[in-house]
């Protein structure tokens, strides 16, 4: 098996799909990866065939050095074979490849997580430390457009405001984690990998609809796609409205920052300051600052009550946020505290 090297050993169709992915990045994110050093998060699955596909024949055109790695969870019997699939692939590639190991029954029976919460912390985990120990300036997962729908119907379950609706993020700075096929449906990525007359494993427990993930995927999705067969066209502009409206709030916020007093472990917020802006404004403020105080789920109901408080005056009154974090209502106005 010959595994192409570039664009024009593509067909045309594929090829297109390749520059759209680099148009994705350089231009809609604004990220140059060109001469950077790329740790590529694989499993053996079809998605990241085509991710591992796509940094190949990108390695030339951006100048890049990559790294890739896998972690076997030891969850299912394949997981060996697969495990050893990818190794000989990013050798045949001339791409080193490191395997990392999990237990995650394990640990999900210690911290009480469910398998599919254990399996994220600690793939998450592990990908960010391999990351920061070969000093990669970006991970690359290949998370792609269907996987956005799935997550936006997961956050609407979980009762998510907005923007945060919108889903994942293609790009996250701080962990430098970017998801080049966020906005590419998974149908285009199986043509790319099939196209180049690669190989993948099928994972077998993506049916078992005991978990959530799986069971939005084979009986919501299909029933949305029927509905609509534009449904993930309006995932992508609704991910793309949700992320216009998030830096619209980052910058807002940012100014709103200037205003607040800090004191040791509390931040105030002065009822003059706050009689000027619009609920939403004064909701999102909030959030801000109780995110910033430490970790902790933030949740619109209790941020709603918080507001409503503040509006009738209720000095005294403190309410309790998750993370030990609480604000209390006073005669100047809010103070957020956190380690009460």
């Amino acid at each position: 098996m010959r595994i192409p090297t570039s664009l024009q050993e593509l067909n045309p169709q594929q090829a297109h799909l390749c520059l759209n992915i680099e148009r994705f990045v350089t231009k809609e994110l604004n990220l140059s990866l060109t001469g950077s050093r790329i740790l590529i998060a694989l499993s053996a699955g079809v998605d990241s065939m085509a991710l591992l596909l796509f940094c190949h024949i990108q390695k030339k055109r951006w100048g890049l050095d990559l790294k890739a790695v896998h972690l076997n969870h030891h969850l299912r019997q394949p997981a060996q074979r697969e495990a050893e699939f990818v190794k000989e692939i990013c050798t045949q590639l001339n791409i080193p490849c490191d395997i990392g190991t999990s237990h995650i029954r394990i640990y999900a029976d210690k911290y009480r997580l469910g398998l599919e919460e254990a399996a994220r912390i600690l793939r998450y985990r592990f990908l960010i430390g391999v990351r920061k120990k070969i000093k990669a300036d970006y991970l690359l997962t290949a998370h792609h457009l269907n996987d956005l729908a799935e997550d936006i119907l997961l956050r609407q379950i979980r009762g998510t405001g907005w923007p945060s609706l919108g889903g994942m993020a293609a790009y996250i700075p701080e962990k430098s984690l970017l998801r080049p096929f966020l906005l590419t449906p998974k149908e285009e990525l199986q043509k790319l990998v099939s196209q180049a007359n690669m190989t993948w494993f099928e994972d077998e427990s993506n049916q078992d609809l005991r978990f959530q993930r799986n069971r939005i995927r084979h009986t919501i999705m299909p029933l949305l796609t029927a509905e609509n067969q534009n449904y993930l066209e309006q995932i992508k502009k609704l991910w793309q409205q949700a992320n216009t409206d998030a830096d619209y709030w980052d910058t807002k916020l940012k100014s709103l920052q200037e205003k607040e007093s800090r004191q040791k472990e509390a931040i105030y917020l002065k009822n003059k300051d706050l009689k000027q802006l619009h609920q939403a404004s004064r909701l999102r403020w909030y959030k801000s600052i109780l995110q910033r105080l430490g970790p902790g789920q933030v949740r619109g109901k209790t941020l709603y009550l918080l507001d409503k408080s503040w509006n009738q005056s209720d000095i005294g009154k403190t309410l309790q946020f998750p993370g030990n974090k609480a604000v209390r209502i006073k005669h100047q106005g809010l103070c957020f505290l956190s380690a009460l």
